[in-house]
């Protein structure tokens, strides 16, 4: 239970939040591989059709379900007269440039924050038919089977993944390398696939250099309820910090020594 919110209210809560991702997903699915044209954004950030259709069809779902709630996505904004005690982030197509050159690890991100704290979240990788999904005290799933983060200890001995190394500050960029080095293993999936390879046990740490609150506030809470840890590159567990690490929990100050 998590802030007085009841058991029967999470899974209500989590199962709409899989169904609005779901709904963004297959939306998004329909453009993948189909040469939509893309634009840049004020940021010059990449978005497409795919992005805009996929947060509208998420938002339908959200809004009919819980009219009352506030909706913060990527492409829309929010609605800041909306009960902030209950805020969704969105993120419909996380990964808009793997979308956009036909790579499969995009994810459409679903995660609903009750007075500060995320209490359900849902990761959606429609190309990959892969949906992992958690609520507060009640674990973490893939496909409907429970996952656990990995018990490997040294992150020497295990595998890191990163975010886009061209977008990783200087400040971290020549120690995060010297840390892949010595690494078991390393790969730059970047955006949420490489969170979803942590949470299932299947990496050590992913390192994310810039993100949004949209970004990270699905993965936090599974992250947190496969039984790893998730904060910012100075180690606070929040969305708001502009970066992320998630992890086994047993690397992660290993990695927040190595890049400071």
């Amino acid at each position: 239970m998590s802030k007085s919110i009841p058991d029967f209210h999470l899974v209500l809560y989590h199962q709409m939040a899989r169904l609005a991702a779901l709904a963004g997903g297959a939306k998004a699915l329909n453009y993948f591989r189909k040469n939509v044209p893309v634009i840049k954004k004020v940021d010059r950030s990449p978005v497409t059709r795919a992005d805009r259709e996929a947060e509208q069809a998420i938002r339908k779902v959200l809004a009919k379900a819980f009219p009352d709630h506030q909706l913060c996505g990527e492409e829309f904004g929010w609605d800041k007269k909306a009960n902030p005690d209950f805020r969704w982030w969105i993120d419909p197509v996380d990964g808009t440039r793997q979308f956009i050159r036909g790579i499969p690890f995009w994810g459409t991100l679903v995660a609903l924050e009750y007075k500060g704290e995320v209490i359900v979240g849902v990761i959606h990788h429609p190309a990959l038919r892969l949906t992992l999904w958690a609520a507060k005290g009640l674990g973490c799933f893939a496909n409907g089977r429970r996952v656990k983060v990995s018990g490997i200890k040294d992150i020497k001995k295990g595998t890191m993944t990163y975010g886009g190394m061209r977008l990783t500050p200087k400040s971290y960029r020549t120690k995060l390398t010297n840390l892949i080095a010595q690494c078991y293993d390393d790969r730059g999936y970047g955006d949420c696939y490489g969170h979803s390879l942590v949470i299932q046990g299947m990496a050590e740490a992913m390192l994310d250099p810039v993100v949004q609150p949209y970004d990270v506030a699905a993965i936090k809470i599974c992250v947190e309820e496969a039984g790893g840890k998730f904060t910012d590159l100075k180690g606070k567990s929040t969305i708001q910090g502009g970066e992320a690490l998630s992890s086994n929990g047993l690397t992660h100050s290993q990695v927040l020594r190595a890049i400071r």
